[in-house]
């Protein structure tokens, strides 16, 4: 299924390049996992507030779990969000016309969090494949480098994917 990628065809000059493509990809993978992070961070601390908050007998039937304001009857009413089961007030939720319910502002960040980090993508890729992307083309980069500064060719291919990352 893996097919081979020959880069032993390039010239120095268009290896090079390559290689600060790749090194730009890794830069902002490290970037956008830095911000992913700090996303999860934050919704761990707010999963954490609303874990202590919902502890406290009632709190959650009088007031709202994300900024603590009381409901009313007509000017802030309570909703139940879908995915946490808590109460929300409007102003901390919006309604899902596909789902026909409310989510909440974090598990919204949640849903956004799932999405934009593709764990499940990646997950997917690796456990079909050994070796792929930035990985796959600085490998063979390194083995064309190796290749031809007159390494042993044993030791070429002893590397895996990994040790490019």
């Amino acid at each position: 299924m893996g097919r081979k990628l020959d880069l032993s065809g390039l010239t120095d000059e268009e290896a090079e390049h390559v290689l600060q493509v790749v090194q730009r990809d890794f830069s902002l993978r490290k970037k956008e996992e830095e911000r992913l992070s700090e996303m999860k961070q934050k919704l761990d601390e707010e999963g954490n507030k609303c874990s202590i908050l919902s502890k406290q007998q009632k709190f959650n039937e009088h007031c709202c779990i994300r900024c603590c304001s009381p409901f009313t009857f007509l000017i802030n009413s309570k909703r139940q969000c879908q995915d946490c089961k808590y109460n929300i007030c409007k102003s901390c939720s919006t309604y899902q016309k596909k789902e026909k319910a409310w989510i909440c502002s974090v598990c919204q960040q949640a849903r956004l969090l799932r999405t934009q980090s593709l764990d499940w993508y990646y997950n997917n890729v690796k456990s079909r494949f050994k070796c792929f992307g930035s990985a796959k083309v600085l490998k063979n980069l390194y083995k064309k480098h190796r290749l031809e500064s007159g390494a042993c060719p044993e030791t070429i291919g002893k590397n895996s994917c990994a040790d490019f990352l």
